[in-house]
């Protein structure tokens, strides 16, 4: 349209630039010039009255040339004057502002490359012959001009021309003028407006949601995007009433919709259960929805439609109701089990479920709509010594905090009574659509602990009448063992008395049973003094490989009886701190078990430094021991044979175990059925401090 440089005075070498701006252009005043007057075309205009010419008004102007000279010049229109062949003749001052300069000397506005694509250059020249014209809002950019160079500063802009034809007084058209209007921001507007309504409306056909736009009282569809038509069953819903597109809606929803248009306020309804026939194939069915109802308002403010955004929630119901069912069921199994079970939730501590078990033993319904920090009022816990427990101590709390809890005894005390409880719990994490929670199984210990109360009385009841009556026997035993030896000495004094004849073997045999029931009597009095925490150590320097040589010596003559020679292997030179009598003790059971068990083969005794100090190895041939029962022989009155076959009372190695840990060793055994046993115990050389 214009480029740099031209006529009508101005410099060549002037830059040009665009300006911003949006509208329409209506023709400018009339310009004359010194020797020709030129005048708007009026033989359009019909003839009602004939008024004075402008030539004649202007004849009594004084200098009407300087007149028309400053309304050209201060016109806000940007006006530019073409010759008839287009080439420009005048600019005002409006259109440098617009532009930056006036059109250079090759500009021809009929060659303008721009005008002449859109077609615009064609209509133009159509002012030559007579007619006003105005081009519609177009871009322009002198950048594109081929036979014109453009400045580095010119830049697009959007104008709009008018243009009209200059009559010469000879009643033929010499010049037109052009009036323009700077339409780039509302161009810019108009087509971001454009853009933003295409990029919404993509938004609103790709949306994962069903959404339409609804107008007027009779809910008349202006938009279904095509998910919502293909929910529909691809009914036609666009220009359709919601009552003519979807027949079987139901009219509750209808006063829904209604609602909305008259109260003007968005409404929410979810999960709204909606029965239709959607396929349209006469099979109605019921979905879930989740549905937005936003109000439209038009210029003045009203309500005259409205936006549905609607989701089918059908499947999550559906799956929630599955869940609600399995909670259900669920409850009412743990409701039939016995064991009383509650459920608190792992962030809070809140009870959330409990079973009719746990609601019996609590004497009402167990509460679950009250604060954790509230419980104090409503639980009473003590531990087994009767302090009550804090409300983060109780065991539901606990439990919330992720402790996990096995076999916890405490006193709960409930308006239907006080129960003795023995309380586990279990986080079970989030799965299938339930949170995780933490399940709390507890037992109603209250009948075993009165048994074990009794139990506990009973065995103290035994452990005292084992004190007195090996107390009472241990006199008696030791009077009938000094005559029994005295009888002994004198019948090896004079073997071929008639004593020694008559009674000798006799007088041997009593002694033996005497000595036997001497070491019951013994081994009841330890386990007395065991059970009641009597017993008293007194340590002292002990040579251990010469206490077992001593030992060893006195089972000489009981080795002998039962067939079995005794292998004594020991490292000289070395004690420790023990209590002699005890280790003595220790010694004496194993070695009598490995005569016992072990008869007719030889029994093997090794003592050497090793392990914790000093190592102790017993071992027979004899019928062995089965593993299941390592551990169960150093039980009180536990054995691994028949009694029927071997005497005793299963205290010997219970004894002595207790008496190896209590001079802090170990004791262990190593044995299979038919390979007889290894007896190994490892004592400290000095006691524990």
């Amino acid at each position: 349209m214009c480029v740099p440089g031209g006529r009508g005075g101005q410099a060549a070498g002037q830059r040009w630039t665009g300006q911003p701006g949006v509208a329409l252009l209506g023709p400018g005043p009339v310009a004359t010039r010194t020797g020709q007057h030129w005048s708007q075309d009026t033989r359009s205009r019909p003839a009602v009255t004939e008024p004075r010419s402008l030539r004649e008004q202007l004849a009594e102007v004084p200098d009407s040339l300087a007149l028309l000279e400053g309304l050209f010049t201060h016109s806000p229109v940007p006006y530019a004057v073409f010759t008839s062949d287009g080439h420009c003749l005048l600019t005002n001052p409006a259109f440098l502002a617009m532009f930056g300069a006036a059109p250079p000397p090759e500009y021809s506005l009929f060659k303008d490359e721009l005008l002449a694509q859109l077609g615009y250059a064609k209509l133009l020249q159509r002012v030559v012959s007579g007619e006003r014209v105005q081009t519609p809002v177009f871009w322009y950019d002198v950048k594109e001009l081929a036979h014109v160079r453009a400045p580095a500063e010119a830049r697009r802009i959007a104008i709009s021309c008018t243009g009209f034809p200059l009559v010469a007084s000879s009643g033929g058209v010499t010049h037109l003028a052009v009036a323009y209007k700077d339409m780039t921001a509302e161009l810019a507007a108009r087509e971001a407006a454009q853009v933003e309504r295409r990029n919404l409306l993509q938004v609103f056909t790709q949306a994962p949601v069903a959404l339409s736009v609804l107008r007027g009282y009779e809910l008349r569809y202006e938009f279904a995007n095509p998910l919502l038509q293909k929910l529909m069953g691809g009914r036609e819903l666009n220009g359709r009433t919601q009552e003519e597109a979807i027949p079987d809606l139901s009219p509750e929803l209808l006063s829904l919709h209604r609602g909305v248009l008259e109260t003007g306020e968005r409404a929410i309804a979810r999960e709204y259960p909606i029965t239709i026939d959607y396929e349209g194939a006469g099979r109605v069915e019921t979905r879930f929805w989740n549905i937005i109802f936003e109000p439209l308002r038009d210029e003045r403010g009203l309500v005259d439609g409205l936006v549905t955004l609607a989701f089918d929630v059908t499947e999550q119901v559906f799956a929630r109701q599955a869940v609600e069912s399995q909670q259900k069921w669920l409850e009412a199994v743990l409701d039939l089990m016995p064991m009383p079970v509650v459920m608190a939730d792992p962030a809070s501590g809140d009870l959330n479920f409990s079973n009719a078990a746990a609601d019996r033993l609590y004497g009402l319904h167990i509460p679950k709509d009250v604060p954790t920090t509230a419980y104090g009022e409503h639980f009473h816990v003590t531990d087994l010594e009767g302090r009550r427990l804090s409300v983060d101590d109780l065991p539901s709390n606990r439990a919330a905090r992720g402790e996990r809890l096995d076999g916890l005894e405490v006193h709960w005390h409930t308006p239907a009574g006080r129960y003795a409880l023995s309380i586990s719990s279990e986080t079970l994490p989030a799965m299938h659509g339930h949170p995780s929670v933490v399940v709390i199984p507890f037992l109603d210990i209250t009948r075993l602990k009165t048994v074990e109360q009794h139990l506990q009385e009973a065995v103290r009841a035994r452990d005292e009448f084992l004190s007195v009556a090996s107390h009472e026997l241990k006199t008696p035993l030791t009077s009938l063992g000094l005559r029994l030896q005295s009888f002994v000495r004198a019948i090896h004094a004079d073997p071929e008395s008639a004593l020694a004849q008559r009674h000798g073997r006799e007088v041997e045999a009593m002694r033996r049973q005497v000595t036997r029931l001497a070491e019951l009597v013994d081994g009841l009095l330890d386990v007395s003094r065991i059970s009641t925490g009597r017993l008293k150590l007194q340590f002292e320097p002990v040579d251990l490989p010469s206490l077992v040589s001593e030992v060893a010596a006195r089972f000489e003559l009981e080795a002998a009886r039962a067939g079995c020679e005794l292998h004594v292997t020991q490292a000289e030179g070395f004690e420790g701190v023990w209590d002699r009598l005890r280790l003595e003790q220790v010694v004496s059971n194993l070695l009598s078990n490995a005569l016992k068990y072990g008869a007719g083969a030889p029994v093997h005794i090794d003592v050497a430094p090793g392990g914790m100090g000093a190592r102790l190895r017993v071992k027979d041939r004899g019928i062995g021991i089965d593993p299941e029962a390592h551990a169960r022989i150093f039980q009180k009155f536990e054995r691994a044979v028949s009694e029927r076959n071997y005497g005793g009372m299963g205290l010997g190695l219970y004894v002595t175990r207790t008496l190896v840990e209590a001079l802090g060793g170990t004791i262990q055994v190593d044995s299979q059925p038919g390979e007889g046993a290894t007896f190994v115990v490892e004592l400290p050389l000095q006691p524990a401090r």
